[in-house]
């Protein structure tokens, strides 16, 4: 099995990684605030979305491997299964956890990892008939003297995985195992360690447990990377996923061998006046929320974000980095030799395609009834104008279910390898 390794976004995408949402996600569209979802959304229509998003890639030529399938061939999902299961002991004749995880045995894998995602703890109550009391009443403990129910509660279900993006990402060096910014998302943590172990693949670093990291806030271009951080103003701190230590301790840790890694600080003043002028929310969340690359050399930005966003610069020497000053995030671009596409607003999902290939893009229109508007999508119209070639049909996905949950294509997809 290759390696896994991503030297650049705009490398070939030979092989991704997706999760299509099911029951998990239905319960975080239920309650969508404290699941990070924008708003609720039908899951049935989500589920063929995704899939006319796979059946893009694959034409494509990428291999689309499914997390299901990772841990399935890894040989862990049954173990994970059977521990994801808890028994209510307190019940009438309560079954065993390795009877429960036996009855899922003819299950596909996909539904097994349902299991997994809700971790349900399963339990058994009686309607017993309580008789007149004669001593041919059934006793009240067997089996055949009533009616068992059977009674399932789930908490704190995983409902996110299908954003693969955040939950890992994979530099020039491997894999890299992050520590999400939130509760509910960290549950996906030990999932993907499985999956990357699964694989076979050797981690390149784990993010300690008093930092944060999340992959939508990594960009590897080539020769040089940049890793979105915390926000710094007048000397204050705003964390939206990734701290700025989560970000150094990437450098320090050896896990990536860029010649060049920029940490981005996101501009606060800046997106706010932004978002009050054209009535839009943060674009701030990840970098991929205002910045992506369509091919080597050409970028995709919130020009506006990007002009007064500053990017402190590191330069590796041997198989460490130093610090070697700061400039504007549109400043490290021009050096680098890129031309920029602005990503205007009030477009939601401008920066949020996937690169396929070099100059080949996977992106979403922006539409109020389904239909292709070039006027409404000022920025896949630019990218076509300088050649990129936009997958599929010169238009782009419409998988507004899908992004209903918070995010776009970039971020339903995690790249395991580019070449």
């Amino acid at each position: 099995m290759p390696k896994p390794t991503v030297k650049a976004e705009y490398d070939t995408l030979r092989t991704v990684r997706v999760h299509e949402p099911g029951i998990e996600a239905a319960i975080g569209a239920m309650d969508p605030g404290p699941n990070h979802f924008a708003r609720p959304f039908s899951v049935r229509e989500a589920k063929r979305e995704h899939r006319r998003m796979v059946e893009v890639l694959e034409d494509a030529g990428v291999e689309v491997r499914h997390i299901h399938e990772d841990l399935a061939d890894g040989g862990v999902l049954d173990g994970l299964v059977e521990e994801a299961i808890g028994v209510d002991e307190d019940g009438t004749s309560p079954p065993t956890r390795a009877d429960l995880a036996g009855n899922l045995a003819d299950a596909t894998v996909y539904e097994r990892l349902q299991t997994v995602l809700l971790g349900p703890t399963v339990g058994r109550t009686a309607d017993i008939d309580p008789g007149d009391g004669d001593d041919d009443d059934p006793d009240p403990g067997s089996l055949d003297s009533g009616t068992l129910d059977t009674s399932v509660r789930v908490e704190r279900a995983i409902t996110n995985l299908y954003f693969q993006r955040d939950c890992q990402l994979v530099g020039d060096r491997g894999p890299i195992l992050p520590r999400l910014g939130t509760a509910t998302r960290r549950r996906e943590q030990s999932l993907i360690e499985a999956a990357w172990h699964a694989r076979g693949a050797e981690i390149a670093h784990r993010t300690s447990a008093s930092e944060t990291l999340e992959g939508g806030d990594f960009l590897p271009l080539g020769e040089f990377a940049l890793v979105g951080v915390s926000a710094l103003e007048e000397g204050e701190e705003t964390v939206f996923r990734t701290t700025y230590d989560g970000g150094r301790e990437l450098l320090e840790a050896g896990a990536v061998g860029y010649d060049e890694v920029g940490l981005v600080r996101p501009p606060l003043s800046a997106d706010e006046r932004l978002a009050a002028e054209h009535g839009t929310s943060s674009r701030l969340l990840h970098l991929d929320g205002w910045l992506n690359v369509a091919a080597e050399g050409l970028a995709v930005a919130r020009e506006p974000l990007i002009e007064a966003a500053t990017v402190e610069v590191f330069e590796r020497v041997g198989e460490t980095y130093e610090r070697r000053g700061e400039e504007t995030v549109a400043e490290l671009l021009a050096r680098h030799g890129y031309e920029v596409i602005d990503a205007p607003y009030p477009e939601r999902w401008a920066t949020n395609f996937l690169t396929v290939a070099d100059g080949v893009v996977l992106p979403i229109y922006e539409t109020d009834d389904g239909e292709y508007d070039p006027e409404e999508n000022r920025t896949i119209e630019r990218l076509k104008r300088e050649g990129v070639e936009v997958l599929p049909d010169g238009e782009g996905l419409d998988p507004h279910h899908l992004t209903n949950g918070g995010g776009g294509i970039h971020c339903m997809t995690s790249p395991i390898r580019r070449a």
